[in-house]
């Protein structure tokens, strides 16, 4: 029995027997179970579940034990990846990937590079999983958040910026006991603030940063801190955010700007573009769109809270 026959025997054995076949069977038509052993890949953790996902251009994706999954919180962030393709040809970075879902997305819709990052170590294992079997001839980056040294872009490197921050973040502020926990409880809401306090620093020219939010109260505080640091905020979302439930799913999608620049067309390309005041031809409210005029805020990459998501 060659090493990836025993590698996915090992996957398939930690689900119940009535499953091991079907889940065997499925890595079996994904993967082709390649000769090759993949040095880079952790087999030793168990699989929860597997789960066809909509618009996944072939396999399923395959939940390890410990890693949340809730494939409505990022239903709208999917539907732009694939139908707006804002991802192609840019840079992406993902706060807390979880299975490795959206980042598949991603390398699947064509985006020039996507670097990963969870502080749960079976997410890590699982995103790099599930990128080596759907996205075989693409690279994941995939990076280790420490529990010790938490922060939102403590992986990321100063001189790192990106075209397109996405996160499915944990919305409630609470205790975190088990590695699990880390996609449920933002602690003092650390991760959320370490998350807009550094976007200045990573963002590039036009860059957006897009969160999937599933709580009234994380959106309502969201807006709050986006505007204590003149930030732009907008939902973008048809649904009244008053009239849902304090949990609610399908996730709502957030935009965050920080001040600066934004992008516009020219000559086919995208290119930085000064942003008008709103009292200009083509400006918008600072609630809609960040004003260029406004000074940045100071903004810290390390000294806040992580997380790990979906």
């Amino acid at each position: 029995m060659n090493q990836c026959m025993k590698n996915c025997l090992r996957l398939g054995n930690a689900i119940s027997p009535s499953l091991a076949c079907v889940f065997l069977a499925g890595v079996f038509l994904m993967t082709g179970c390649r000769e090759q052993y993949r040095e880079d890949l952790d087999y030793s953790y168990g699989v929860e579940q597997t789960w066809p996902v909509e618009d996944l251009l072939s396999g399923e994706v395959v939940q390890f034990e410990t890693v949340f999954w809730e494939a409505d919180d990022s239903t709208s962030l999917r539907k732009m990846i694939v139908s707006d393709a804002i991802v192609s040809g840019r840079d992406v970075l993902e706060i807390g990937t979880g299975t490795g879902l959206i980042s598949v997305f991603c390398l699947q819709n064509g985006a020039k590079s996507v670097v990963a990052t969870d502080i749960n170590p079976a997410a890590v294992a699982n995103a790099r999983y599930n990128a080596a079997t759907l996205c075989p001839d693409q690279a994941l980056d995939v990076r280790q958040v420490e529990t010790s040294n938490p922060g939102a872009f403590v992986v990321i490197k100063k001189t790192e910026k990106f075209d397109l921050v996405i996160s499915n973040p944990p919305w409630e502020d609470g205790v975190v006991v088990k590695p699990a926990d880390h996609a449920f409880y933002d602690p003092g809401f650390q991760l959320m603030d370490s998350l807009l306090d550094g976007l200045p620093n990573h963002l590039k020219p036009g860059g957006r940063c897009l969160l999937a939010y599933g709580n009234v109260g994380a959106i309502k505080r969201l807006q709050t801190e986006s505007e204590k640091r003149s930030y732009g905020f907008k939902i973008l979302d048809d649904r009244n955010l008053d009239s849902l439930d304090e949990n609610f799913l399908p996730g709502m999608l957030v935009e965050i700007r920080p001040p600066g620049t934004f992008q516009k067309v020219q000559g086919g390309q995208f290119v930085p573009s000064i942003e008008p005041k709103s009292d200009e031809p083509g400006g918008v409210s600072a609630s809609e769109e960040p004003d260029s005029t406004t000074a940045s805020p100071k903004a810290t990459d390390e000294t806040h809270g992580e997380d790990s998501s979906r």
